[in-house]
């Protein structure tokens, strides 16, 4: 099936006019980097979109495109671009690699290993591959406490900075560790900054981790009311909505926040949550 897609793709391709396809090959080309663009990511968004584009020059470009996504710090889109381009080529090593740095940028340390061991499975001498593997099985060691110890000294001289105590929660809350102490962090940041829509966010997946979930609605109802259609505030209420049996609502969130915020799904899997 794959094969005789692949073939209709290039069928229609070489149907196309030729000052068509010599842009099709223009944006093919800016995509990769061979020329000078000043929208690099859009250049791939055009062959990504470009249905008479072989499937495998599609999920290349999706690759490239959760490249860039991923140095600009847009991590639900690039870990939204590589599993795309795994649905078109499941056995994609660049793009489960990449999704893995990705990963490991955030500390989802034990999200990067399934996607690096699926890499190396295919690939055992993928050197990027062992190298973010071993970055990742370094930091499952390491990240928690380190993390824990920076922010505890950063505490020290501003023991009442929200944004540190968010921090701290946050951490807390990710590695699914001292939950009790994380909600207490996010509890002294909102006495700070009773609007500070991050550290109700933090606090919700503390309490859904905490299995409270009625605590954690109140706290996602409470981000959202600040920051309407967020699509990871309409993540986390669904996860307290499905903890409380409300499986319609649940769903039309998940929905909801995967509109607003491509990747988020995946993003809260890494989380755990």
């Amino acid at each position: 099936m794959r094969a005789a897609a692949a073939a209709l793709a290039l069928a229609l391709a070489a149907c196309a006019p030729p000052g068509e396809r010599a842009h099709t090959e223009a944006q093919w080309q800016a995509c990769e980097g061979q020329t000078f663009t000043t929208d690099q990511v859009g250049a791939c968004s055009a062959v990504i979109d470009d249905r008479a584009a072989p499937p495998e020059r599609r999920a290349a470009a999706l690759v490239l495109r959760g490249g860039l996504r991923a140095e600009y710090f847009q991590h639900a889109r690039a870990v939204a671009d590589f599993g795309r381009a795994l649905r078109i080529d499941p056995q994609l090593v660049d793009a489960l690699v990449g999704r893995a740095a990705v990963h490991v940028s955030r500390g989802a340390h034990d999200a990067a290993l399934r996607d690096l061991d699926a890499a190396l499975a295919i690939a055992p001498r993928h050197r990027r591959a062992l190298e973010e593997r071993d970055l990742a099985l370094a930091g499952r060691v390491d990240a928690y406490a380190v993390q824990i110890a920076q922010l505890n000294e950063a505490l020290i001289r501003n023991p009442l900075d929200p944004q540190l105590l968010n921090n701290r929660c946050w951490v807390r809350a990710l590695a699914g560790r001292d939950l009790e102490l994380a909600l207490a962090d996010c509890d002294t940041a909102l006495l700070q900054n009773p609007n500070f829509a991050a550290a109700l966010d933090s606090r919700g997946l503390v309490n859904v981790k905490r299995g409270a979930f009625a605590a954690a609605l109140a706290d996602y109802e409470a981000g959202l009311a600040l920051e309407p259609g967020r699509g990871h505030y309409l993540y986390g209420r669904g996860l307290a909505r499905r903890g409380l049996g409300l499986i319609a609502e649940a769903e039309a969130d998940f929905q909801a926040a995967e509109i607003a915020e491509p990747g988020v799904t995946a993003l809260y899997a890494s989380y755990g949550a």
